[in-house]
């Protein structure tokens, strides 16, 4: 059985009026679920048997980027082998607990640490006015002459006089182990003297909202607006005007291994080293080297093995500094390891904005103009280094999507309240703004009387329209926008189903198709991020040597928290070299070896690391043929680099093999290396984008819901995805399939709660529900490639991109399926008791 015929005519539910007598009508959706996962299970290991032979047949033509080979990452974490900061053991460690406030807002009168420590095992307790002794506060924001209604606020690693979200350190005890350390916490003593708490973004717009920081004289931490084009114009002569608002929860990246830190210090040498769960570990070092007044050539970041980031773990937190601080008073290795319920109370959250969504259309269905209208609500304080605006503002930016318009204007305001902060999570801010998008196309189509497919066909931007220069300043380069929209139209049956859909209804049988597409910035690099103001730069660095062995080390600055880096970059590499791939071994996370290195975020790794390897590479190899054409007589022209071996073309045998030729550029007497030529195979490259990759793709999922119940399973669900030149197609399904996975748990499950008092009601896996397995369909997926034309190897990144799109496709599906109601989906996450209300409110 193929993918494709996992789905025919018939329901894969039951449909309505079937009945079992053991287990009820509509517990056969259990049922269901199950044998969809049977059969999906065949189709994985029948297309896993066919990427097998694809990727024998890569590697027999000698090329290994498009070639599905397996992870060289997976024997040892799969078999407990991996190397965690939770699981390493020191001589001396001891351990860190914070004592994290209770109250969302209030004035600290006094704290009394005295029981705390003489407790027995404790060997120190840090407070707010000790860590300002040692460590200046974090400071985060856009840059004030592009930003000027941006505001910023000093962020002490522990409050000293004021909190302001439940769940904000004030202090912190380090004890011998974790037990006795978190005893100690019930000891301390704090005197709080409550204040007035806001939680809701609106009200705290209001002149006399309760203020989050007095000195702002507001709530406001940012506003910003944009208009292009003749907007107003546009939306007065309009035949259409839809619009619409939309609200999203607040969600948590919940990585399976939460945030965890481990800090050496030696007073020798004085040289600080931290371990760190972390996907930039050279912005660690410099932000430590910062806040400490800490020589930076004297501290050391290693990232090991990572379970897991999604843009939780690219910043530079409080926790960091209380642990080196702490180190470096103890003498000792000091380790904290966040536990579940301090990682949805105290690190960073996503989302949770309302957006006001309006599009103008002629009558022939093509966009003639859009608003859009965000509040953000984002908690405290502002979040370093992205800061807790990017994601509305990128929203904001990305709204136009894939599709052709010419009159565009955004209004985004950023709130503070006593909740925990807000700032990058997987996609950033783009699913937010695919939701309200394709929510309101499908809406126009409804207005218009066209099909859903149809009103997508007649605004997607067209082949011939690339490079396409869009209203929001960005410059796309070539998509496949329209063949990936019928490429997933054919795939899903698009016509067969709204046939059944129709027939299905006759028997009281709800279901619904939604779609979605997007475009989405991949690898930026410096000239993306100098608009915003935000302090990053855009390039990457590799460093590959070649040692006498003739083995190949490269190193990146980039980071792997489940992207297969150790095995992608060797593929890129053993191309580029000529060099067998089980020979190259990949390095990363180590500040003391590397290049500096910006980490992994934004879907840059095979973007912007893969062209500094591929540079790094092609240096290495004008390098080898000059040393090889010196060796053999020949013009470094004429050697060519394969399997190991340097050769002249043309010539049989006589060649040298590049373990020979590093050891002669080493070791060689006089006269062994071309004149002028340094000893060593030894290069290093940075590279960066002259401008943003662009990848494109299409979802469309099938739902079906039951109106008595609000339950809605999720029966197909089809992506298209273009991500330019693929390195490891293998990997690239992973990444679609685990964004959609995240996707689908904010739009149909995820949400951080608070009550009105500032109180986390979702402090656990008991309340915050994950899509578990059942809840997750078989993906299928297909594949274009339109390589990029300004990135070396054609790479887009791919990352995120399963993440964005399901917000659209499920709640435009879950509208579809409801359409004999009247209703539409507008808020997320879509629960079985929102379902329900819209039922009841379409009567």
């Amino acid at each position: 059985m193929e993918a494709g015929d996992l789905h025919g005519d018939k329901p894969l539910l039951p449909e309505a009026g079937v009945n079992c007598q053991c287990i009820g009508k509509r517990s056969l959706h259990s049922i269901g679920i199950a044998i969809q996962a049977i059969f999906s299970a065949v189709a994985c290991a029948r297309i896993s048997s066919r990427h097998q032979v694809e990727e024998r047949i890569m590697i027999a033509t000698g090329k290994l980027v498009g070639a599905r080979v397996k992870r060289t990452e997976d024997p040892r974490l799969v078999t407990g082998n991996g190397n965690y900061v939770g699981g390493m053991k020191m001589p001396g460690m001891v351990d860190m607990a914070i004592l994290r406030s209770p109250e969302a807002h209030a004035r600290i009168l006094g704290i009394d640490v005295s029981a705390a420590q003489a407790l027995p095992g404790v060997r120190l307790v840090l407070t707010g006015e000790d860590l300002r002794r040692h460590a200046k506060p974090q400071r985060a924001g856009l840059d004030r002459e592009r930003n000027p209604t941006c505001k910023e606020c000093d962020w002490y690693a522990l409050a000293s006089d004021t909190v302001r979200y439940c769940g904000e350190g004030v202090a912190a005890v380090v004890a011998d182990n974790r037990y006795i350390a978190e005893d100690a916490l019930a000891l301390i003593e704090v005197d709080y003297e409550p204040l007035a708490v806001v939680i809701d973004p609106v009200a705290a717009m209001q002149p006399d909202a309760p203020l989050v920081h007095p000195e702002w004289g507001d709530n406001l931490m940012c506003y910003n607006e944009f208009t292009a084009g003749d907007v107003d114009g546009s939306f007065a002569a309009a035949h259409t005007v839809v619009k619409q608002r939309f609200r999203t929860g607040r969600n948590h990246a919940v990585p399976l291994e939460p945030r965890a830190y481990l800090a050496r210090f030696d007073a020798v040498t004085d040289e600080l080293t931290m371990w760190a769960s972390t996907q930039m570990p050279h912005l660690v070092r410099t932000e430590l080297a910062a806040h400490l007044n800490h020589p930076e050539s004297k501290i050391r970041v290693i990232a090991p093995d990572v379970g897991g980031g999604f843009g939780l773990k690219g910043h530079f937190y409080q926790e960091e500094l209380i642990t080196a601080v702490a180190a470096m008073q103890l003498g000792l290795p000091v380790r904290w390891l966040e536990d579940r319920r301090e990682a949805f109370t105290a690190s960073y959250h996503a989302k949770e904005q309302i957006i006001d969504g309006e599009l103008a259309l002629d009558r022939n269905g093509k966009l003639l103009a859009a608003r859009y209208r965000a509040i953000s609500d984002v908690g405290a304080y502002n979040a370093y280094p992205w800061t807790s605006v990017l994601e509305m503002l990128h929203g904001a930016q990305m709204f136009p999507g894939p599709y052709h318009l010419q009159h565009y204007a955004f209004w985004a305001t950023a709130v503070a309240t006593n909740k925990s902060t807000i700032s990058v999570y997987r996609g950033v801010g783009a699913p937010l703004c695919n939701l309200v998008m394709e929510g309101l196309l499908d809406m126009a189509a409804i207005e218009l009387g066209l099909d859903p497919l149809e009103i997508r066909r007649r605004n997607l931007i067209r082949k011939d329209q690339f490079p396409y220069a869009a209203i929001n300043g960005l410059v796309y380069e070539e998509g496949s926008y329209l063949q990936s929209l019928e490429d997933a139209a054919a795939r899903f049956d698009y016509t067969g189903f709204r046939r059944r859909q129709g027939e299905l209804r006759t028997q009281g049988v709800y279901r619904g198709v939604g779609i979605s597409c997007y475009n989405e910035v991949t690898g930026p690099g410096s000239s993306f991020w100098h608009p915003f103001g935000i302090q990053i730069s855009g390039y990457e660095a590799s460093n590959i040597k070649i040692d006498p062995s003739g083995h190949v080390t490269v190193y990146v600055g980039t980071h792997s928290h489940g992207q297969a880096h150790e095995t992608i970059y060797a593929q890129i590499a053993a191309d580029e070299l000529g060099i067998p791939f089980e020979r190259i071994t990949v390095r990363l996370g180590d500040t003391g070896d590397l290049p500096y290195g910006w980490g992994t975020w934004a879907s840059r790794a095979a973007v912007i690391g893969g062209g500094a390897v591929i540079g790094a590479s092609q240096k290495l190899v004008t390098k080898i043929k000059r040393i090889a054409g010196h060796l053999l007589e020949a013009a470094p022209e004429d050697i060519v680099l394969a399997e190991g071996e340097a050769r002249i073309k043309g010539v049989p045998g006589g060649g040298i093999s590049i373990a020979e030729l590093a050891r002669k550029s080493l070791y060689s007497s006089a006269g062994g290396l071309p004149p002028g030529e340094e000893p060593g195979l030894d290069v290093t490259h940075y590279f960066e984008p002259p401008r943003v990759t662009v990848p494109n793709a299409v979802h469309i999922a099938e739902v079906e819901v039951d109106v008595e119940t609000g339950q809605v399973v999720i029966l197909r669900y089809v992506v298209i995805e273009d991500c330019g030149r693929m390195i490891n197609p293998m990997v690239v399904d992973g990444q679609i399939t685990g964004g959609v996975a995240q996707g689908l748990g904010g739009a149909m499950f995820e949400q951080l709660l608070y009550d009105e008092q500032g109180q986390p009601l979702t402090t656990s896996f008991m309340d915050y529900l994950l899509p578990s397995a059942p809840d997750v369909p078989f993906i299928e997926i297909g594949h274009l490639e339109t390589p990029s034309p300004h990135v070396p190897g054609g790479f887009k990144g791919c990352g995120e991109g399963g993440a964005i799109a399901p917000f659209g496709a499920l709640a435009n599906a879950v509208s579809d399926a409801l359409a004999p109601f009247g209703v539409r989906v507008a808020e997320l996450p879509i629960t079985p008791d929102r379902v329900r209300a819209l039922v009841i409110a379409g009567g």
